[in-house]
C-alpha cells in the first residue's frame, strides 16, 4: 500500500500580493458599473427605455451634484445643473457613441459643458441690460410721466404681440444675450433663419415701440 502523501501547504500571500488581488477585484468592479451604465445609456439611445433611464438617473444624479457642488457652484445652482444634464441625457441620448467614451465620461462632460454655460449666462444676465437698453428711449429722451414713460409692462405686453418664433429668439438675444450660433445650436435652425427671425422681431417691436401707448 502506498503511504499516503500531503502536499505542501500553499505558501500564504505576502501582503503586496493580497492588495494587489484587492486592487484588482475593485477595477473590476468599476469596469462592470461602466460597463451597466453604459449599456443603460445604450437602452435609451436605441429603444427609449424608460427604466434603463430611471437606473441611469438613480446612478448619476447624486454623483454629478456632489462634483458639481465641488466645483463651486450653490446647491441650487448644482440642481439646476444636474437637471438639465439629465434631461439631455434623455433628449440627445441618439448622440451618444460607445466606441468613442463610456456613458460615465459622456455624463461627466455634459456636467461640465452646463457648468460652463451656467459661467456664461451670468455674465450674459450681467450684459443683458445693455441690449435691453436699445429697447427704450435714451436717458436724455426719456419722460418722467407715468402716461408717458416707457414700463417692463408695457414692453412685455408688446412682446405678446410678436409672433412665438421671432419672440423666442428675441428674448434669448436681447435679455439673455445669447449670441445667434448658440441660438441657431440650441434651437436646431440655420443660423441665417435665427437672424432673420431676430431682426423682424427687433424692427417690429421697434415700430410697436414707436406709437403712443394706449
Amino acid at each position: 500500500m502506498l503511504s499516503h502523501r500531503h502536499r505542501p501547504p500553499s505558501p500564504v500571500p505576502d501582503a503586496d500580493t493580497r492588495d494587489d488581488r484587492v486592487v484588482d477585484l475593485a477595477a473590476d468592479s468599476a469596469a462592470r458599473e461602466r460597463a451597466r451604465e453604459t449599456a443603460w445609456l445604450e437602452r435609451v439611445r436605441d429603444h427609449g427605455d424608460r427604466d434603463a433611464y430611471e437606473h441611469l438617473f438613480a446612478a448619476f444624479t447624486p454623483r454629478l451634484t456632489a462634483w458639481i457642488g465641488a466645483q463651486g457652484l450653490d446647491g441650487a445652482s448644482a440642481e439646476a445643473v444636474v437637471q438639465d444634464v439629465m434631461i439631455t441625457a434623455w433628449t440627445r441620448a441618439r448622440l451618444f457613441d460607445a466606441a468613442k467614451a463610456s456613458a460615465r465620461t459622456w455624463m461627466y462632460t455634459l456636467a461640465r459643458n452646463r457648468m460652463i454655460d451656467h459661467h456664461r449666462a451670468g455674465e450674459r444676465r450681467a450684459r443683458a441690460h445693455d441690449g435691453y437698453a436699445t429697447l427704450l428711449p435714451a436717458e436724455d429722451e426719456a419722460v418722467d410721466t407715468p402716461e408717458q414713460g416707457l414700463t417692463r409692462a408695457r414692453i412685455a405686453a408688446l412682446l405678446e404681440q410678436l409672433p412665438a418664433e421671432q419672440r423666442q429668439v428675441l428674448l434669448l438675444v436681447y435679455v439673455e444675450g445669447r449670441s445667434h450660433r448658440e441660438i441657431a445650436q440650441e434651437l436646431e435652425l440655420p443660423i441665417g433663419t435665427v437672424k432673420s427671425r431676430a431682426r423682424l422681431a427687433f424692427n417690429r417691436l421697434r415700430k410697436l415701440l414707436e406709437d403712443p401707448a394706449p
